[in-house]
């Protein structure tokens, strides 16, 4: 009884894994709704997913650049999503973090 009592609790008080960082960070949601715009647009004819992972630098002025983009998934949608995304691009933010994780599927477009 006291084990699954104790694993109960666990499982109840364990923190909520989000699929990327748009859900609770605004710069994520912009970067990710900016990407969804320019890749709606164009035809890709893909059933993949990309993770996207961007390395930010934070200036004094509540600034923060992007400093590195890597992604890992399919290989074309990713590729066009790189494209997308430049470096050196400025974004204000309210909460800093370095890293960055945005989750892009095929369905979204």
């Amino acid at each position: 009884m006291k084990v699954k009592l104790l694993t109960a609790l666990i499982v109840l008080n364990s923190q909520f894994a989000f699929a990327d960082d748009s859900e609770t960070n605004a710069v994520a949601r912009q970067i990710k709704s900016q990407i969804i715009k320019v890749l709606s647009k164009q035809n890709i004819d893909t059933k993949g997913f990309c993770d996207v992972f961007i390395e930010m630098k934070h200036n004094n002025d509540k600034q923060t650049q992007i400093v590195k983009v890597s992604t890992l998934g399919d290989g074309q949608l990713c590729m066009r999503i790189k494209k997308v995304i430049k470096t050196g691009t400025k974004y204000k933010y309210q909460i800093p973090e370095r890293f960055i994780r945005i989750h892009i599927n095929a369905d979204d477009l």
